[in-house]
């Protein structure tokens, strides 16, 4: 993010999506902080060659995604849509929260994933095992969700985490 921010103080609108994930660190279960789409910054600016001097001149910038590196490739509408979901407004996005249907499903109840169509939602049942019957079950039985979107004309896939959605209190 040390690139979106020297950016932005030049009044470059830049984003670097990300998201926080439940993670198991050391015998207990801790946040962490992770970038959605490694080495990638996505701007929203007027190519010109004053603008290109002035984002090549940022430390660790290497090239503009394109088919030379130096003139770069524009983004659909719904590309552009998708990542600003996924941005967040410059926020960190959190875990979206499903629950599990009855028949055996998966819902997407509230989150970003409820913006994307989401090919799959795994359950990490090594750590569910883990974990069953202590007070760490909930964050054990963390589920991630892979979803497939399109950028620059490149298919690629995101892996999101989810919340909730394991063996609910039947009552409710």
């Amino acid at each position: 993010t040390g690139v979106r921010d020297a950016l932005q103080g030049l009044g470059i609108r830049a984003a670097v999506p990300r998201e926080e994930r439940a993670i198991r660190n050391g015998g207990g279960w801790t946040t962490k902080v992770y970038t959605l789409l490694p080495g990638y910054v996505f701007l929203a600016l007027e190519y010109s060659a004053e603008n290109y001097y002035r984002v090549k001149a940022i430390p660790h910038v290497l090239r503009f995604l394109g088919p030379n590196g130096l003139s770069p490739s524009y983004l659909t509408h719904l590309e552009v849509e998708w990542l600003r979901l996924l941005d967040n407004g410059g926020e960190v996005l959190k875990p979206s929260r499903v629950e599990t249907l009855p028949e055996g499903g998966v819902r997407i109840v509230e989150g970003v994933l409820r913006h994307f169509p989401v090919s799959r939602i795994d359950l990490d049942k090594r750590a569910r095992r883990a974990f069953e019957g202590t007070s760490d079950w909930e964050k054990a039985t963390a589920r991630r969700a892979k979803v497939e979107i399109s950028l620059c004309g490149e298919l690629k896939t995101l892996t999101l985490s989810t919340e909730g959605g394991e063996d609910e209190d039947e009552s409710s």
